[in-house]
């Protein structure tokens, strides 16, 4: 089946972006108020995304750590992970499990702006505190367009 393809073609996009990168109201305020460097642990993913006039859903989780280092390099590691993406309009659904891997490289953060680059590719710092921070990854890759919010915790 055609479509069946092309929503594969959106979950492994969105598997890529998943290696670049239960909340109380004080997580969810919109500021930036803490340092970025430390060890975060992965967490819940959810966004949206349009291809070829098709709206998607999408939603995961996953498990693993990320460290920003004060020399401006990271660490990834991907214990498990899965991404859904789901088509309302066509009752569809489909989950992708994304396989355990580790990954390093080099990020900049700016904090005047919240803008995050991980490794040359851009997101933005949306809630940043002690505990909590979000990041929005804008996706625009072979047709696909949309966003895609990644939390993480301490």
């Amino acid at each position: 089946m055609k479509f069946l393809s092309n929503s594969l073609k959106v979950t492994f996009v969105l598997m890529s972006i998943l290696f670049l990168n239960g909340c109380s109201n004080d997580e969810e305020s919109d500021k930036t108020t803490a340092n970025i460097e430390g060890v975060w642990q992965l967490g819940r993913m959810y966004g949206k995304a349009n291809y070829n006039g098709v709206n998607t859903n999408l939603e995961g989780d996953s498990e693993g750590t990320m460290e920003f280092k004060t020399d401006g390099t990271y660490d990834n590691d991907v214990i498990s992970a899965y991404i859904t993406v789901s088509i309302p309009s066509m009752n569809y659904s489909e989950t992708t499990p994304i396989e355990a891997s580790s990954t390093s490289g080099e990020y900049f953060y700016d904090v005047t702006t919240d803008n995050l680059e991980i490794d040359g590719e851009m997101s933005k710092v949306v809630v940043l505190n002690a505990n909590y921070m979000k990041i929005k990854t804008l996706i625009n890759d072979s047709g696909v367009t949309g966003e895609l919010f990644t939390e993480y915790h301490r």
